[in-house]
């Protein structure tokens, strides 16, 4: 009795442990709530009067700004799925940032300069900014694959390498940049996205379109042969060989995805309808590598570099950055949420390893007590056989 009940319950938690979506979100949330408190903590000490109020605006404030969360979500949404995706091969991709700017400069570009017929202007622009990011992509893939260069140090330097290559180029088209204010001119509007019909908003059908593509992503990476290959080629690139699987071809493809996901990124920010009537977003050539590029790394690591995780933790990303842009109001300076997040993705290195500690704790309780538990039935049965006795010997 005792060992059923023992290995049962221990049986028990050793399946709850091994739920990966359970365990990776219970230490998303343990991460978020950490982050949450140290940052209130630091608006406490910087200023307590207004502590409260200002620590209620992040968490509320995009409530009053759910417009502006959809439209910052979706470039963090892209640059996630391709810093994730990658990771999920085994690769860390920290190039999204150039990748991210190449395919906005490929979306410029097919706006300014090209005039397809009809209403296709926009999907045309869309898939020139696919093209620049795989570009992008695909030369860190093959350094990787055929020098074995590391991709972190050929992605990082791509980001400057993108950044300024961008900037010359925009600087040089007099038709796509304005000198006298130092940025480049109005789309037409047959290249901006259209609409979702929110009034003063920036919103637009690419929401639709990058929640559509993580949810392929997923089905690819669990339900077909290639995903498969792929992950098995990031697991153990000489085992899959040894296997039959193309490890080489795999690497590079893996790239390649993954700058068109971050060049999407890109084309969706600027193609984006702007809230002033017969503008458009536009671009502004200052030599700083893009914040979205690196911001997408923070969600793929708080969504666990899962594509569905990666949704939920670009729009909470989106959220609270919404909000701590109006703790100025209390007198806090905005990258006070920077800080946040920081703290935030650095916990979240740790939760899941608390989050297995925690696990382990449970189980041992639940063991031990279910070991009390067996002897309190032997002791009662060891009773009951002292009284049979002590009836037979009367």
């Amino acid at each position: 009795m005792q060992d059923r009940n023992g290995s049962s319950s221990k049986l028990k938690v050793k399946k709850l442990l091994k739920i990966k979506g359970s365990s990776s979100f219970t230490a998303a949330l343990l991460a978020i709530a950490l982050g949450l408190i140290f940052g209130f903590i630091i608006m406490l000490f910087a200023s307590p009067a207004n502590s409260l109020p200002g620590f209620f605006t992040i968490l509320t404030g995009g409530l009053q700004r759910l417009d502006d969360v959809i439209y910052f979500m979706v470039p963090i949404l892209m640059t996630g799925l391709a810093v994730g995706f990658a990771f999920r091969m085994g690769l860390f991709n920290i190039g999204a940032s150039g990748q991210y700017t190449m395919g906005m400069f490929f979306a410029l570009y097919a706006g300014f300069m090209w005039k397809p017929p009809g209403n296709l202007h926009w999907l045309v622009c869309i898939l020139a900014g696919l093209a620049g990011g795989m570009l992008w992509g695909l030369i860190p893939g093959i350094f990787k694959a055929l020098l074995n260069v590391n991709e972190v140090i050929t992605s990082i330097m791509f980001n400057y390498i993108g950044m300024y290559l961008v900037d010359m180029l925009i600087q040089s088209n007099a038709k796509m940049y304005v000198p006298t204010t130092t940025r480049t001119a109005y789309l037409p509007v047959s290249a901006q996205l259209p609409a979702l019909g929110l009034s003063n908003s920036s919103a637009n059908i690419s929401i639709f379109f990058a929640i559509a593509i993580a949810v392929l992503l997923f089905i690819v990476l669990n339900h077909t042969i290639f995903g498969f290959e792929l992950k098995a080629t990031g697991f153990n690139k000489d085992a899959s060989t040894y296997a039959g699987m193309n490890g080489k071809r795999n690497i590079i493809l893996t790239m390649m995805i993954a700058g068109a996901l971050a060049g999407l990124g890109g084309a969706f920010a600027i193609l984006a309808p702007s809230t002033i009537p017969g503008s458009s977003m536009t671009y502004e050539p200052i030599n700083i590598i893009a914040a979205n590029g690196f911001n997408g790394i923070a969600v793929a690591l708080l969504g666990n570099s899962h594509p569905i995780g990666i949704i939920f933790s670009a729009l909470f990303i989106s959220y609270i950055q919404r909000g701590g842009t109006l703790t100025s109001l209390y007198g806090y300076k905005p990258e006070i949420i920077d800080v946040v997040i920081a703290v935030i993705i650095y916990f979240s290195a740790f939760a899941m390893i608390m989050n297995i500690a925690l696990g382990r704790f449970l189980a041992r309780r639940k063991e031990k007590s279910a070991e009390k538990q067996g002897q309190e039935m032997k002791d009662a049965y060891q009773e009951v056989q002292e009284i049979d006795h002590v009836k037979e010997e009367v």
